[in-house]
């Protein structure tokens, strides 16, 4: 450990990386940002990335080449609960010194409460549950991915989008504006819908949820959808909860997550709270604790 001068986070995602360098104490001394690092789209394009924003931190420090083998990163990553690529991107290490590999949701899990126990929801694109009790136990609940889970996300809110607009070409629901603003997204014939569902991944899906959100106080139906996926992260909730009722949890993710606060039952919500740092510092501090 001797040898270690700088302590490095990494929140690597399926849109970017974000990264944040300290010093011994933890605390942060710059940012920097680059492509995407999720170990489902490409192991060496992961670490290519990483790389590329942490010598880009030290640029933006004037500190220039710094020698990996003096850092000590923590990583929150996408893609580590399978164990293959956890593995491969573990053993094609560039030469850090010392690096801990976790996933983003324990990542965002310690930003969120500080480094303290608790859970959080992560509802954005996907959603996740994941909880640190005091035991040591860790939890994770749904998460299981696009199109079976994801619950209460803004894929799952695309979901029922795009089966509102089947219903409303079959005849089943009413063409309201909210249907017609959908239609101007998905084609309006039914063979331009199947051709959008046939391109359609769990980002396409979930790009339609702002629509749901835009039309949540004026159409029944989208706010009902709206309702629904507040329900779902109460049943997150409680899932997590099931053993440590008085398990504090943080609902994280953004702008999906605060357009959302509306439609979560107000009893539940009273019980959470925001996080108090990100992922990034999250992964931080996973590392820092190591350097006490």
């Amino acid at each position: 450990m001797s040898q270690i001068e700088y302590l490095i986070g990494v929140d690597g995602g399926g849109t970017g990386t974000r990264i944040t360098i300290a010093k011994l104490d933890g605390v942060e001394l710059v940012r920097a940002e680059a492509g995407a690092s999720a170990l489902g789209q490409g192991i060496d394009k992961a670490w290519a990335n990483i790389t590329a924003a942490i010598k880009d931190g030290f640029n933006k420090l004037g500190l220039g080449e710094v020698d990996f083998a003096r850092c000590a990163v923590g990583f929150g990553l996408s893609g580590v609960t399978v164990k293959a690529w956890a593995d491969e991107f573990i053993a094609k290490n560039p030469g850090f010194g010392r690096i801990i590999v976790e996933t983003d949701g324990y990542s965002t899990l310690l930003g969120a409460h500080n480094g303290d126990h608790g859970a959080i929801i992560a509802i954005g694109t996907g959603s996740i549950g994941e909880a640190w009790l005091p035991s040591g136990e860790r939890l994770e609940v749904g998460g299981w991915g696009f199109p079976t889970s994801d619950e209460g996300s803004g894929a799952y809110l695309g979901l029922k989008a795009i089966n509102h607009v089947q219903r409303i070409m079959d005849g089943r629901r009413p063409l309201t504006d909210f249907g017609r603003k959908l239609l101007s997204i998905t084609g309006d014939t039914r063979e331009q819908v199947f051709a959008w569902m046939g391109k359609m991944k769990q980002g396409e899906c979930a790009s339609l949820s702002p629509v749901v959100v835009e039309f949540g106080q004026s159409d029944e139906v989208a706010k009902s959808f709206l309702l629904d996926a507040g329900q779902e992260i109460v049943n997150i909730a409680s899932a997590l909860r099931a053993s440590a009722p008085e398990l504090p949890i943080a609902i994280c993710g953004g702008g999906l997550s605060e357009a959302l606060r509306p439609y979560i039952p107000a009893d539940f919500l009273a019980t959470t709270s925001r996080p108090q740092k990100d992922s990034c510092a999250g992964a931080l501090i996973l590392i820092a604790r190591e350097y006490r």
